[in-house]
């Protein structure tokens, strides 16, 4: 009867490793492809309406070294993706915000021009796509080295609104899709 167990147990053993050996194939990695989506923030900038007032035209202007699309492990993955950008404004001013995205030249890659009226009710909400479907290529992300922001002022300098505290907020933001693998 022992015999017969040990004999049993061992046959078990056996077909159980046997039957569990498979031969790995470890190239099936490769045919992974990973495609993580990148989001970050990109500007905020707020400014009052005694602000606006006081600077007739163009209120705002600054120029950005933005080197992160440039970066090798971006530029050389990067698959589409979009810039948003949204505006608020509580002031008695309609206003447009210009961006331009340039290259380390200097050289204007592309330029978004953003209207909002005086006192919107509602948040604008723009999209811009680069490189998949969209009309916008893709080597304009790559080259961009550096953003210019303005905001100009498209009413008048002495009228104050109604409403408490107004200011015009603008934010940006991007989200690219990268080929890791």
């Amino acid at each position: 009867m022992k015999t017969l167990r040990f004999f049993c147990s061992i046959l078990f053993l056996l077909l159980t490793f046997y039957s569990c050996i498979e031969e790995q194939n470890f190239n099936q990695t490769e045919a992974i492809v990973i495609t993580p989506t990148i989001e970050a923030s990109i500007f905020y900038f707020e400014t009052t309406e005694q602000l606006i007032n006081d600077s007739p035209g163009i209120f705002y202007s600054n120029d950005f070294n933005f080197d992160a699309f440039k970066t090798d492990y971006f530029s050389d993955k990067v698959i589409e993706g979009s810039i948003s950008f949204q505006l608020e404004n509580t002031t008695s001013k309609p206003a447009r915000v210009t961006i331009e995205l340039v290259d380390d030249d200097g050289v204007v890659l592309d330029t978004i021009e953003l209207d909002i009226e005086a006192e919107a009710t509602e948040t604008t909400d723009v999209e811009i796509f680069y490189g998949g479907a969209s009309m916008r290529s893709l080597d304009i992300i790559r080259n961009t080295s550096g953003l210019r922001l303005s905001a100009n002022n498209l009413g008048d300098n002495s009228s104050v609104s109604s409403i408490a505290n107004p200011k015009l907020i603008f934010r940006s933001s991007a989200r690219f899709k990268v080929r890791v693998r």
